[in-house]
C-alpha cells in the first residue's frame, strides 16, 4: 500500500456564497491508485460536518479542464430543494434487491458496493453501499469499506465507458435535505455521447425493462415516494428518453 501524505492545501476552499470549492493536483483515478481515496474523503467530510457543522450539501466531483483534468470538489449548502429529509418509502431498492425495480437496475455486487442503473431512467450509474448507510462519514475506515466505495466507482466507469478517460459530467453525493431517497447514492453522470453510444446499447433489455416498470405507479410509489408519482402524472412521458424529463440534481 502507498503511503502517500495528503497536502493540506487541498482542504483550503474557495468560499463564495453557498458553495466552496476544492482543488487537488491529481484526479480522482490518481487518488485511488495511490490508495489515498479514502484518506482523503474522511478528512474532507470532517472538515465540513464536523469543524464547519455542514450537514445539509450537495457535493460535486467534477474535471477541471484548465488543471489538465486535475479534481476539483464542488459542495453547494444553504439552498436546498428540500426543507426535511427524505420521506422513508415502503422499500429501499438499494437494500431489497428481490424487489422486481431493484432487479431491473442491479448491475454488479462487489464486497462493499452495489452499482446500478438509474431508477428513474436518467443518464447516469448509481453506486450504493450495501450497508443502508445516509453519509458518506458513516462508511467504514477500518475493515476498507471507505476506500473500496471510490476504488468501485472508478471500476465501474471503467468497465461501463470502455476505459474511455474522461467520460462522466459530473459525480454527486447528496447528504441531509439535498437528498430524495434516504440511502446514500453516489451519482455519475455521463456525457450523452458515452450514454447513448455506449452504456445504453450495453443495457438496452434491462433499460426497456425498467421503463415498462415506471409505468406502474404501485412500483413507483412505494419505492420513489408519492412526489415522483405527481411527478409523472403531470407530465407526458417519451418512451425514447424518459431519463430527460427527470430532474438529476438530487437523488
Amino acid at each position: 500500500m502507498t503511503s502517500l501524505t495528503i497536502p493540506t492545501e487541498w482542504f483550503i476552499p474557495q468560499k463564495m456564497p453557498n458553495k466552496w470549492i476544492f482543488q487537488c493536483s491529481i484526479s480522482l483515478r490518481d487518488l485511488v491508485i495511490t490508495n489515498r481515496a479514502g484518506r482523503f474523503f474522511r478528512q474532507l467530510v470532517t472538515f465540513l460536518e464536523q469543524d464547519h457543522q455542514l450537514i445539509d450539501y450537495h457535493l460535486e466531483l467534477q474535471y477541471n479542464s484548465q488543471r489538465n483534468n486535475e479534481l476539483d470538489i464542488w459542495i453547494c449548502f444553504g439552498k436546498s430543494y428540500c426543507t426535511s429529509k427524505p420521506i422513508i418509502t415502503p422499500v429501499c431498492i438499494s437494500c431489497e434487491v428481490t424487489h422486481e425495480l431493484s432487479m431491473a437496475t442491479l448491475l454488479s455486487e462487489q464486497q462493499y458496493t452495489r452499482a446500478w442503473l438509474d431508477a428513474k431512467t436518467r443518464a447516469m450509474l448509481i453506486l450504493t453501499p450495501i450497508r443502508h448507510v445516509e453519509r458518506l462519514s458513516e462508511l467504514n475506515d477500518e475493515n476498507g469499506e471507505m476506500e473500496a466505495f471510490w476504488h468501485d466507482a472508478i471500476e465501474l466507469i471503467d468497465r461501463e465507458c470502455n476505459q474511455v478517460e474522461i467520460c462522466y459530467r459530473a459525480i454527486v453525493l447528496n447528504h441531509g435535505t439535498y437528498r430524495n431517497h434516504s440511502h446514500l447514492h453516489l451519482k455519475i453522470k455521463f456525457t450523452d455521447d458515452i450514454w447513448n453510444r455506449i452504456i445504453v446499447l450495453r443495457h438496452r433489455e434491462k433499460i426497456q425493462q425498467l421503463k415498462q416498470l415506471l409505468q406502474n405507479s404501485s412500483v413507483i410509489e412505494e419505492c420513489l415516494g408519492p412526489k415522483y408519482v405527481q411527478r409523472l402524472t403531470k407530465s407526458t412521458i417519451p418512451q425514447k428518453n424518459i431519463h430527460s424529463l427527470n430532474q438529476d440534481d438530487k437523488t
